[in-house]
């Protein structure tokens, strides 16, 4: 997960110690932009923006603790577009704390139709994924 102080600047390092990585687990999708955001930050603006994750062979990535921002969307999008070896991407919505996803039924809607839109647009199985107790509790 991001660090307030030092954003992502851990990722880039963190591909190129790990060149055969092939399945990434990410705590949160939060991101705190610092000076010294790396080249995997959708953030920056630079000409290697993404060059970390263009090199990287990863082909799973699990996010956890989905909230339902746009800013995460940007950065899932972010990750589809630049992680050349990416085959699954899986979801899965936050269940201990207050998302966009539990109370407001239009962002609900328009995040699942953005998902839906990835996995027309990417050549990657994206799934949105909860909890059975989140189901049991939402269809209840």
């Amino acid at each position: 997960s991001s660090h307030e102080r030092r954003g992502w600047q851990a990722m880039p390092v963190l591909l190129r110690n790990c060149p055969r990585l092939e399945f990434l687990r990410i705590e949160g999708l939060v991101h705190h932009v610092t000076d010294g955001c790396g080249d995997a930050c959708d953030c920056n603006y630079r000409k290697d923006k993404g060059r970390s994750l263009k090199s990287c062979p990863v082909n799973f990535i699990e996010i956890q603790g989905f909230r339902g921002t746009m800013k995460e969307m940007r950065m899932i999008e972010h990750f589809l577009d630049y992680f050349p070896c990416l085959k699954e991407m899986r979801i899965y919505i936050e269940e201990n704390a207050p998302t966009l996803l539990r109370n407001d039924f239009e962002a609900s809607e328009l995040v699942v139709e953005m998902i839906e839109d990835y996995k027309d647009m990417y050549n990657c199985k994206v799934k949105l994924l909860m909890s059975d107790y989140l189901v049991n509790k939402w269809t209840a």
